[in-house]
């Protein structure tokens, strides 16, 4: 295998594959920067123009692309308070605080590191795991899938620790707003209200821009105090001892992106929420966690570039894509006329290896750039009120309807933004919502799944230990919460 690696090696590090290598860098940091566009996006936009390339450096431009996208997410997370792509939700909540109390550079020195260490950890992990990996997410059927499903729904009660049942509510709006469109199995149109633009149902993305670029505009013009930023802006990095604290944090994080991004369908989105959940369960201080806590960002981005070389496992495997990006990347398999699946290795080994050591290139091309752009997107956050919000709002409008050509798109978001507006009046978390419509797919569908083939009995879901554990946590995880909150409103009233 060493000498396999080395190979690989020599062969990423061609001038010419560095070339392209360089290039799936920058553009995945953009495409993952953008709202609206995403590492799949991206991917779309270059396979045409990987038809004709070589295989070498064709998929060696979208795995780097597909890297740099996971952390380019985080830019507009922690700038703005809009994540560029959803595994970047979680970096929302500690990112964007630090940001707003001047501290920008520093939360992007931390994404960026997190995010490097994320990814290599999980490309090591494709390479010294690829076979026994790939047969446990094999293993995972409807009922495993659903129960998953069902916990990373269940973290809404974590994610508020002041009032779980107005985050259990958010979550339920979402789950309504998932129902909307046409049946998952049957087809059948459900709360269309017989409008063909509902057909469809709602897109994720004016969602995400809606409820994290416009609502927050709107707060901000409506409450001038939120306007003005404490301290002062600056892009300082983190210092290193900072970073070497972190690593608690970002090897929990690769650790639970690894694990979930192997398993077909779960995606780096479940995978860094998670990430972001057990770490303020492991905290001593879970209070500072949504306020700007540094491990908030560490583990979130550590685990969705993990994700990265994980969700690669099964695809290289068993010629199952892990994501949406992954399935964009078998395409780029095929238009060169290979077919991943468990002979890739012995019949194309020179090329996986260089697929290997393309990864850990393009970390550190990642690294580069973004030491580089620091300076520049911490500028963005300089922007007065005034000046930053106007373009955040005409930006979301435009990129929201670009994405598909499609008006609807915009006035969704639009909807989203002043329904988000309302809800934070009110109290009400807006993430829980956009989990219930990232969720609500995989929850259903695998539900249903497994009663069509159990022939409707619901035993199913205990016959099967992963299942069953995993609803027993999913379980815990939306009623301790709902005790914790009470048994501290009593002592409170007590003391």
């Amino acid at each position: 295998m060493v000498d396999a690696l080395a190979g690989g090696f020599a062969t990423a590090l061609h001038p010419a594959n560095l070339g392209f290598l360089l290039a799936g860098t920058v553009v995945g940091i953009f495409a993952g920067a953008m709202p609206g566009l995403s590492s799949t996006v991206g991917l779309a936009l270059v396979l045409p123009v990987t038809f004709g390339l070589d295989p070498t450096p064709a998929l060696l431009m979208m795995v780097s692309l597909y890297m740099a996208a996971q952390y380019g997410g985080s830019i507009t997370a922690i700038a703005i308070g809009v994540p560029g792509s959803s595994p970047a939700l979680a970096t929302t909540f500690d990112g964007y605080p630090m940001s707003r109390r001047g501290e920008a550079g520093r939360a992007l020195g931390i994404s960026l590191f997190a995010s490097v260490c994320g990814g290599v950890l999980g490309t090591l992990l494709l390479i010294g795991a690829l076979a026994p990996l790939a047969r446990v997410a094999l293993s995972f059927g409807p009922e495993e899938s659903f129960g998953l499903g069902l916990l990373g729904l269940s973290i809404v009660a974590n994610l508020v620790s002041k009032d779980p049942v107005k985050g259990i509510a958010s979550a339920l709006l979402g789950l309504v707003f998932f129902v909307v469109g046409l049946d998952v199995l049957t087809g059948s149109p459900r709360l269309t209200f017989g409008s063909t633009s509902l057909m469809d149902g709602f897109s994720l993305v004016p969602m995400l821009i809606g409820f994290f670029a416009l609502a927050e505009a709107f707060e901000t013009i409506a409450d001038r105090s939120r306007a003005d930023r404490s301290g002062a802006i600056h892009g300082k990095l983190p210092r290193w001892s900072e970073l070497a604290g972190l690593w608690p944090s970002i090897l929990r994080g690769s650790a639970i992106g690894g694990a979930i991004g192997a398993i077909p369908g779960a995606g780096a989105t479940i995978a860094s929420i998670v990430a972001w959940n057990e770490e303020k369960r492991a905290s001593k201080h879970p209070e500072r966690f949504g306020a700007g806590a540094p491990e908030g960002i560490a583990a979130p981005e550590a685990a969705n570039n993990a994700c990265v070389g994980a969700a690669m496992i099964p695809l290289l495997a068993l010629g199952i894509p892990g994501s949406a990006s992954a399935a964009v990347l078998l395409g780029g398999f095929n238009v060169q006329g290979l077919s991943p699946g468990p002979l890739l290795l012995d019949e194309h080994g020179p090329l996986v290896y260089a697929l290997y050591a393309g990864l850990l290139v393009s970390v550190i091309f990642m690294l580069a750039v973004g030491l580089a752009g620091i300076p520049v997107w911490t500028r963005v956050v300089r922007l007065r009120p005034g000046v930053l919000m106007p373009i955040v709002v005409g930006m979301s409008l435009v990129g929201t309807f670009a994405l598909r050509g499609n008006p609807f798109d915009a006035w969704a978001a639009l909807f989203f933004g002043v329904l988000g507006f309302v809800m934070l009046r009110r109290g009400f978390p807006l993430v829980p919502a956009v989990l219930g419509l990232i969720l609500g797919p995989m929850i259903e569908t695998n539900y249903r799944r497994a009663l069509t083939l159990s022939s409707g009995s619901h035993a199913t879901f205990i016959h099967s230990p992963i299942c069953f554990v995993l609803i027993v946590l999913a379980v815990a995880s939306f009623v301790v919460p709902l005790f914790r909150n009470r048994f501290s409103s009593h002592r409170t009233a007590a003391s």
